[in-house]
C-alpha cells in the first residue's frame, strides 16, 4: 500500500510511524497507557521494558490489558487512515472498555474475575 505520508496519524509529531513509536511513544499510546496505570522505561530494550512493566503493574491481567489496549491503539490509527474518523483519548477509553468485555467473556474464570474487579475500577 502506498501512502502520502508515513507519519503517526495519532500525535501531530510529525514523527514516522514505526510499531514502537505507535504503541510507546506517541503521546497517544502514552495518554493510554496512563489511564491503565502502565508505564513504560523507554531506555531498556522491549523485551526488558515489558518484563520491568509487567513486574511493576503486580497483576495477573497485565498480559490482557496490554494486548487490548495494543489493538485499540492499532484501531484508533486505522480508523483514522481508512474511515476518515478522529479519534480521542475517550474514545478510545469507550473502546478499551467494550472489546476488554469481550476478552472477559472467553477468558479463564480466574482471569475474568479479576479482569472485572479492575474493569469495575476502572475509571
Amino acid at each position: 500500500m502506498f501512502l502520502e505520508d508515513y507519519s503517526c496519524v495519532l500525535c501531530s509529531a510529525n514523527i514516522e510511524e514505526s510499531s514502537f513509536h505507535l504503541f510507546f511513544q506517541c503521546p497517544f499510546s502514552i495518554s493510554c497507557w496512563n489511564l491503565l496505570a502502565i508505564s513504560w522505561n523507554h531506555n531498556l530494550d522491549p523485551l526488558d521494558m515489558m518484563l520491568q512493566a509487567r513486574a511493576d503493574f503486580g497483576s495477573s491481567i497485565f498480559r490482557e490489558l496490554v494486548i487490548t489496549a495494543c489493538w485499540i491503539i492499532w484501531k484508533c490509527g486505522n480508523d483514522i487512515i481508512f474511515d476518515i474518523k478522529s479519534c480521542n483519548i475517550m474514545s478510545w477509553k469507550v473502546a478499551f472498555k467494550e472489546e476488554l468485555g469481550l476478552v472477559c467473556i472467553t477468558s479463564k474464570q480466574r482471569i475474568r474475575d479479576a479482569l472485572t474487579s479492575w474493569c469495575e475500577n476502572f475509571p
